[in-house]
């Protein structure tokens, strides 16, 4: 009985899976372009703008930077504060599911396969790809072109992927988010382990007191406050950037409510359903007060939202615990409303999910160096701003989609991009 909705299959949990990283596409297209992330080099705009016009952003603060308040910057900027919250959140939930049958060493061993070598084999394939395209790595140099600079960027970036903190931006990339996700298992694992041992121990009943408190003061109030709270410990000191700083311990918070949600069992969906259309006018409120705080983040020059304000010779004032509180609770309570709408309109099953839920790994680890050939496609033609995110966009998916049914085809591939076997029903 204690494990009865665990192995209920969650439909509404894959979808969402499917739809978050769907977003990455254009997400990361984006800021390419309005936040110049990639260089000027592959930014359409920027290939495109006369100096006049640039001068002219820049005098009006909006000049393809991550500071930037244009109405574009701050939907990138809102939609970053939640969608990777959200998927550390989902991650967590799948893992309670992938821990109901398993043993401690044969989860281990199966997050290694799923997360850590698919991580090596982007790292060392697609960022190859991607510093070719971004110039970072000259295929002409040295003794054997090519190949050897592919054999330099393999030992390179397995030495630099050791450095602390550090070593995963200049090695990793975008594959840091598995990272991150083998990282919260190993360390989650003894406690995952005591909850699948004892279902109806103290781990479950801390759990479910918290989510069944009354009013859902506990979803709402108490588990956010947790996340701010680690926010104003870590944020002064380390600015978020790839899930290291403050953002390491944040999303952390994340996924280990992700896995809460799922052993809480009833009292969670029973909240989503019974306070959906009060969380979703909670979280309007919230996203006002979080474009007020990222809006007077660009005015003060202080990172309120960002963090790592002791450069600025700040360690806390009413404005930055202000800015942690509006943070998490944003993040949150777009996480629940996500979630309460998941649940009441997408948990049915459909003859896609099996397909797409199959794709999401493979996407998410090609992806990027397309995202540059995309947006270089772009500069070619003269192609700009929204019809430059478009027209990369569906370059990119295109191209994933192409790959993804080479790379499902065979045993080995499968192996190398995390691609679970399909179970016979």
């Amino acid at each position: 009985m204690a494990n009865s909705t665990i192995n209920i299959r969650r439909y509404d949990i894959d979808w969402l899976r499917v739809i978050l990283f769907g977003l990455l596409i254009p997400f990361h297209v984006a800021i390419g372009i309005y936040w110049s992330t990639y260089g000027d080099e592959v930014n359409p705009n920027i290939a495109n703008d006369i100096d006049e016009d640039r001068e002219q952003l820049a005098e009006d603060g909006n000049d393809y930077s991550t500071e930037s308040i244009d109405f574009t910057s701050m939907i990138l900027h809102w939609m970053h504060q939640w969608r990777l919250a959200a998927l550390f959140m989902i991650s967590g939930m799948g893992t309670a599911f992938a821990f109901r049958n398993r043993t401690y060493g044969k989860f281990l061993k199966e997050r290694v396969k799923r997360l850590i070598i698919p991580m090596l084999f982007g790292m060392w394939t697609t960022g190859f790809v991607s510093g070719v395209l971004l110039g970072a790595i000259d295929l002409s140099a040295g003794f054997g072109g090519g190949l050897s600079a592919f054999v330099k960027h393999i030992i390179g970036t397995s030495i630099i992927f050791w450095i602390p903190i550090y070593g995963k931006v200049y090695a990793l990339g975008h594959l840091w988010f598995l990272w991150n996700l083998f990282l919260y298992s190993l360390i989650l694992t003894p406690l995952f382990h005591f909850a699948q041992k004892y279902p109806d121990g103290r781990v479950t009943e801390l759990v479910r007191a918290a989510f069944s408190m009354r009013g859902g003061l506990g979803i709402m109030l108490l588990l956010p406050t947790m996340l701010a709270l680690a926010e104003i410990l870590f944020k002064p000191w380390f600015p978020g950037f790839i899930g290291i700083g403050y953002e390491w311990f944040w999303f952390f918070g994340f996924f280990l409510f992700g896995y809460a949600c799922i052993i809480a069992k009833n009292e969670y969906y029973q909240f989503l359903e019974s306070k959906r259309i009060l969380v979703t006018c909670i979280t309007g409120v919230w996203t006002i007060a979080f474009v007020w705080i990222r809006i007077q983040q660009h005015y003060d020059n202080i990172p309120y939202v960002d963090g790592g304000w002791i450069f600025n010779g700040i360690v806390h004032n009413s404005m930055t615990i202000l800015g942690c509180l509006i943070h998490s609770f944003h993040a949150w309570f777009w996480c629940l409303t996500i979630f309460a709408w998941g649940a009441h309109l997408l948990n049915k099953p459909n003859q896609n999910l099996v397909y797409l839920n199959q794709a999401v790994y493979p996407f998410y680890i090609v992806h990027m160096p397309l995202t540059f050939a995309g947006l270089g496609i772009a500069s070619q033609f003269g192609i700009t701003s929204y019809p430059a995110v478009i027209l990369a966009s569906i370059f990119v998916t295109i191209a994933c989609w192409l790959a993804f049914e080479i790379i499902k085809r065979t045993r080995a591939t499968c192996f190398l991009f995390g691609i679970k076997p399909i179970k016979p029903r």
